[in-house]
C-alpha cells in the first residue's frame, strides 16, 4: 500500500536548494556590532505613573537576505520601570529581541518581532492588590521573565551607522503579588511599556 505522506524527491531538493541559496545570501550580507540607546520606560494600568529614563546597550547581528528582507537578533541590557509619587519600580533586564526587517527603501526599514526578557534585578516600593504596601528587593518580588512584542523603524546611514526607534510592550506582567504603583484595586496586570531610540554600528 502506498504511503500517502511520501514527499516527492523533487520537492525535497527544491527546499534544500532554497535553504542553501538563502544561507549564502545571508552570509554575503552579514554584520555585527554594538548598539546603544535610551529608554523611556513605564508600566501600563497604573494611575499617574511617570516614566523611568535609562540606558540600553548590547550587541547585534544583522542579516540582509535580499533587497526586501533582513533579520536582526540582539542581546541587550535594558533599564525599565516607572515612578508614582513615593512608589517606584526599577527593573533591569537582559533582553533578546528577534527583529524581522522589511526594507521599504534601500536604507529605510520597518521592524517587528518578539523579545525574550530576563529580569536581572529589581528594586522598589509598591502596593499589592489588597492595598498593602511592600518593598521590592529581589527578582522574586516580580515576574523573572517577560515576553515582549516589538515594533520599530530603522534607517541605515553610510559607514555602517544605524538609527532605530522602537516600542515594545510586555505580555506577561511585571507584578507578582498584585498591581504595582496603583492605589486602586484591579485585576489588570502591569505590563512593561518602553520606547527606545537606538544607535548601532555595523562592523
Amino acid at each position: 500500500m502506498k504511503n500517502k505522506l511520501c514527499i516527492p524527491t523533487r520537492n525535497i531538493l527544491a527546499v534544500l536548494a532554497f535553504i542553501a541559496t538563502t544561507t549564502l545570501t545571508a552570509q554575503s550580507h552579514y554584520a555585527v556590532g554594538p548598539i546603544v540607546g535610551v529608554n523611556m520606560a513605564s508600566l501600563t494600568n497604573t494611575a499617574g505613573a511617570t516614566p523611568r529614563y535609562g540606558m540600553t546597550f548590547g550587541l547585534f547581528s544583522d542579516y540582509r537576505f535580499s533587497q526586501l528582507f533582513g533579520f536582526e537578533p540582539e542581546v541587550d541590557y535594558s533599564m525599565q520601570g516607572a515612578y508614582n509619587g513615593a512608589e517606584y519600580v526599577r527593573t533591569n533586564y537582559l533582553n533578546v529581541p528577534l527583529m524581522a526587517k522589511l526594507f521599504l527603501a534601500d536604507n529605510f526599514n520597518i521592524q517587528m518581532g518578539p523579545q525574550f526578557a530576563f529580569c536581572l534585578n529589581a528594586k522598589g516600593y509598591a502596593t499589592d492588590k489588597s492595598g498593602t504596601p511592600y518593598d521590592i528587593e529581589t527578582i522574586s518580588d516580580v515576574n523573572p521573565f517577560d515576553l515582549d512584542l516589538v515594533v520599530g523603524l530603522g534607517y541605515e546611514l553610510p559607514k555602517g551607522i544605524m538609527l532605530q526607534a522602537r516600542y515594545f510592550m510586555g505580555t506577561l506582567g511585571v507584578d507578582k503579588r498584585g498591581t504595582l504603583l496603583n492605589d486602586q484595586v484591579t485585576t489588570q496586570h502591569n505590563l512593561n511599556s518602553v520606547f527606545q531610540v537606538l544607535l548601532g554600528w555595523k562592523f
